[in-house]
């Protein structure tokens, strides 16, 4: 699983320049994998995931298969949040380097 976890960080880093940052976190907010984001992250990143998927619930779209991403913006940085396979990846974008975001 580790393994796995690193190629997909990897490839987010191979896929956008802009990219200084990604965690991975388990269901419980346990950071899996960190690459230069602040550890207490972690938490924040699990709860913001799991908060949109609540919100999801709430509206017309009932689909709970599939789940938002959030995305936070700042003057200088671009935060995305969404889980996958029970994991939240959290992704830290540095807005002067972005391409399309």
């Amino acid at each position: 699983m580790e393994e796995d976890i690193n190629k997909v960080v990897k490839s987010v880093y191979q896929s956008d320049p802009s990219v200084t940052g990604v965690m991975v976190v388990d269901e419980s907010g346990l950071c899996l994998e960190n690459n230069n984001v602040p550890e207490e992250a972690a938490g924040l990143f699990a709860s913001v995931a799991a908060r949109s998927e609540m919100a999801l619930l709430l509206g017309a779209n009932q689909n709970t298969e599939s789940s938002p991403v959030v995305q936070i913006e700042a003057d200088s940085m671009v935060i995305i949040i969404k889980r996958v396979y029970g994991y939240t990846m959290g992704i830290v974008k540095d807005k002067t380097k972005a391409s399309g975001t």
